[in-house]
């Protein structure tokens, strides 16, 4: 009898069919040393209707049986049936370099096998124990985690190169708590989480070339002062850190105006969030503020983080983008906002930019205030929405206006 090779089978199963294709790919299996062996292996189940648990943990035990050399695909866009009293159990696939395994949400109870020559491992929707996984993948490169519903991460890994941990994505917002690493070969590290309280981060990773790290948060989980909330903060360091042709690490934060006092309310404060970050390299600070319709003069909140140490002496670059409601009240005259404040000394600033500059008074005061504290300084821009010159103080001068 010849010899036949396949090299690739992409199944698209139809609605009620999932059982029958468990069936289809035994069979598949079966046939191994008739057909050479198989490359790629892709089941896409489209939408459809209930879907059982024991019927995924079959599917994807027969598609360990036909084991795929290059990749194995697996999507699944919709919940397995709650009522499923059979747990789902995920394989060890011998043969394959890359598995990518892509769901709603699925729980895995139980893991049977390992993954002996795993490179790359892309997992989303799940609740497994993902440490308990890594110990059955001894040779894996690159590992991708998109939406895992665990407030602890653990990753620990010894052949680890790249890491990305992605739990802030759209509709689906799982909270996290911490995340501990110890990967003594990672070069790469993306983090993008959200999180109701204080995400506490434990990285072991000498060897990191790039890190990024994104943490969305809840309602009054972070406060900054009295009038202010944080509501996201990025930290990047390496390629990824490269702004405006500037490269270092940058650390970007999002903040809210309140309309009244609510520092007490907090969960946390600023300044014990910022303790968790390594910016001992920082070379760009950016500040996003949404002034709302509080009408808070932002000097207070700048120079508040400013005064914090870590930021005050690394910082080079200042970055303010200043965002106003369309209507804007007017903040009472005994507001915290308009406290005085001394500006610290900015050993090491160069360069100040504000975008949505208006020219009030305070607003002018600061620029004094900066070029007075910063010996380096050497440009200052500022881009307002009128179409006006705005002379400011400084050895280099800029003013861009835009519609």
């Amino acid at each position: 009898m010849a010899r036949f090779s396949i090299q690739q089978i992409k199944i698209k199963s139809v609605r009620r069919a999932i059982r029958a294709l468990g069936l289809v790919l035994g069979a598949l299996g079966a046939q191994r040393p008739a057909f050479g062996g198989l490359r790629v292996l892709e089941i896409c189940v489209p939408y459809g209707r209930r879907i059982y648990a024991k019927d995924v943990s079959k599917v994807l035990f027969a598609a360990a049986e036909v084991s795929p050399v290059e990749e194995f695909r697996f999507i699944l866009p919709w919940n397995v049936d709650p009522e499923s009293d059979s747990p789902v159990v995920l394989p060890g696939f011998h043969r394959a370099i890359s598995v990518h395994l892509d769901v709603s949400y699925l729980v895995v109870a139980k893991l049977a096998g390992s993954f002996p020559v795993l490179e790359r491992l892309t997992l989303k929707g799940f609740l497994l124990d993902i440490q308990a996984l890594l110990r059955r993948c001894p040779c894996l490169r690159v590992l991708k985690i998109i939406s895992l519903d665990a407030r602890r991460i653990v990753i620990q890994s010894a052949s680890l190169q790249e890491l990305h941990i992605l739990n802030a994505v759209k509709r689906c917002e799982y909270d996290t708590y911490s995340i501990d690493i110890a990967a003594p070969a990672l070069k790469h590290l993306n983090l993008s989480v959200f999180t109701h309280h204080n995400c506490s981060l434990n990285i072991s990773a000498p060897m990191v070339e790039q890190f990024s790290w994104e943490c969305k948060y809840a309602y009054m989980a972070t406060g900054i002062g009295e009038l202010w909330q944080l509501t996201r903060l990025s930290l990047k360091t390496g390629e990824g850190a490269v702004t405006n042709d500037v490269d270092g690490t940058c650390l970007s934060l999002h903040i809210s105006a309140y309309n009244t006092s609510r520092a007490t309310e907090a969960e946390h404060t600023f300044e014990q969030e910022i303790q968790n970050l390594p910016v001992g390299d920082l070379c760009t600070l950016e500040l996003h503020l949404s002034l709302g319709q509080t009408g808070h003069a932002w000097r207070s909140i700048v120079l508040h983080i400013l005064g914090i140490q870590s930021i005050r002496i690394a910082t080079q670059r200042l970055k303010l983008v200043l965002r106003r409601s369309e209507v804007e009240g007017a903040c009472t005259a005994d507001c915290p906002c308009h406290e005085p404040m001394q500006i610290p000394s900015l050993v090491n600033l160069q360069e100040v930019e504000i975008k949505g500059f208006r020219g009030d008074g305070y607003e002018f005061e600061f620029l004094q205030m900066v070029s007075g504290a910063a010996p380096l300084l050497e440009k200052t821009t500022t881009i307002s929405c009128i179409s006006v010159l705005v002379p400011i103080i400084g050895d280099y001068t800029e003013a861009i206006s835009t519609a």
